[in-house]
């Protein structure tokens, strides 16, 4: 499975004293396009990287466990190889 990243949005407030760094989010490269990021985050932006090209320090955490412990996940940067069928 592919995934792609999003950056998060900040939240508008009014009252703005700290400044935290938007995270990537995975979303998974599916048509129809999702609405949800992995972790369940909802998002407007376009996707336009996938995660590996994203840095691993501005990752959203729930997000990377998430898309690790996905089964059979190969490198999302290029295509999966295709596998052959197990004879039983």
């Amino acid at each position: 499975m592919r995934y792609l990243a999003v950056r998060e949005l900040p939240r508008r407030r009014f009252w703005v004293w700290g400044h935290r760094s938007a995270q990537w989010h995975a979303v998974t490269e599916t048509s129809p396009k999702p609405i949800k990021t992995v972790c369940g985050l909802s998002y407007t932006s376009e996707a336009h990287r996938t995660w590996d090209q994203t840095p691993s320090s501005g990752r959203c955490p729930q997000c990377t466990r998430l898309v690790l412990a996905t089964p059979g996940k190969g490198a999302t940067f290029i295509s999966d190889p295709a596998e052959s069928p197990k004879s039983a």
